[in-house]
């Protein structure tokens, strides 16, 4: 509610072409404004592309948005160009080859752009996480005058890109973090040393910290946790389990199930149309870096174990997962590490 009074006044200013940067905090409700600003268009009969960085995030907007503009992730859209080009990628030869998604941009780029491939907007989300050259591309599928909002956090940065030169944008900064409840926000605020400005004056259920002295120790921690949301009233699907290293890198990566709950998580795998291929558990466990631009009811964030000679990186990394609660927050920290005792202190 709160912040609907902000995408009033950005999705309504007043400028040819609209050309807007915003730099938004976690939980700015930065995908609320695009959604805003997708209807406005939409409105006013443009043809509108929105283009997220990673593969949830999309297919979660993708829903709010329907028929009224088109939603993918960069890579996505540069696949389903290809393929209405008659070229088909195959995605067996994805793993592996890091050269994959260079050759596929090469390939976009020799192409014409016909005219039922042009929009009248577009809307980059996460756009700390975007290279120059994606938005070279992009505006190629752009017509002349084409309106662009672009929404970015650099605090959660977490991949150490540069940021993307945008000349000619008006720039919008908003520190207000209308998702974390005042208990989350608090204790996100004492923790850690990236400022923002409170806006949701929720209560919310506050933050529990447990440490941990081996990494094996953190499913059992977990399962514990996990029994005591349920008892509390949370169900499965208002939980998500999340990791601050890679998906594949973190001791819940071999486990089936946790707290008597099969796990759901990405394989890693994808079919030849491109889909990622998830098992079938009913709580999900993913890393912070998938999970970006997301939310859940509550959030356990796991491997807490920061790199302590890159610390600017590691604060990025935990208030992007630590950001993702909306009611409930608990942390499982490695006891050893000295960065993690101000976790344990509060």
């Amino acid at each position: 509610h709160q912040s609907g009074a902000l995408a009033e006044i950005l999705t309504n200013l007043d400028m040819q072409p609209y050309r807007l940067k915003l730099a938004g905090t976690a939980g700015n409700s930065k995908s609320k404004i695009a959604l805003r600003f997708i209807d406005r268009e939409a409105d006013e009969g443009r043809k509108v592309l929105l283009i997220c960085f990673n593969r949830p995030l999309a297919d979660r907007l993708r829903q709010s948005v329907g028929s009224a503009g088109q939603v993918n992730t960069f890579m996505g859209f540069c696949d389903d160009f290809l393929k209405s080009r008659g070229l088909t990628l195959d995605y067996s030869d994805m793993n592996g080859n890091p050269s994959f998604w260079r050759n596929v941009q090469e390939q976009v780029m020799g192409q014409d752009v016909p005219d039922d491939w042009k929009y009248d907007s577009l809307i980059v989300d996460e756009g700390q996480d975007f290279e120059t050259e994606w938005f070279e591309i992009l505006r190629l599928f752009l017509r002349t005058g084409a309106n662009i909002l672009w929404l970015e956090d650099s605090d959660q940065n977490i991949y150490g890109k540069p940021p993307v030169p945008l000349e000619g944008f008006v720039r919008f900064r908003s520190a207000v973090n209308y998702r974390s409840p005042e208990s989350i926000a608090g204790f996100i605020a004492k923790t850690l040393s990236i400022p923002f400005e409170q806006g949701n004056h929720l209560p919310g259920l506050g933050v529990d910290v447990h440490g941990y002295d081996e990494h094996g120790e953190q499913p059992k921690i977990v399962g514990k946790i996990v029994q005591n949301l349920m008892r509390q009233g949370f169900n499965h699907d208002d939980i998500v389990v999340l990791t601050c290293r890679g998906a594949k890198n973190s001791v819940f990566s071999d486990l089936d199930k946790v707290g008597g709950l099969e796990l759901r998580y990405f394989t890693g795998e994808y079919d030849r149309a491109g889909n990622q291929l998830w098992n079938e558990g009913r709580l999900t466990f993913d890393s912070i870096y998938r999970f970006k631009g997301q939310e859940a009811s509550a959030v356990i964030l796991v491997d807490v174990d920061p790199n302590t000679e890159h610390l600017e990186r590691a604060e990025q990394l935990l208030y992007c997962g630590m950001t993702r609660a909306t009611v409930r927050l608990d942390m499982v920290v490695n006891s050893n590490n000295t960065y993690n005792q101000r976790f344990l202190k509060e």
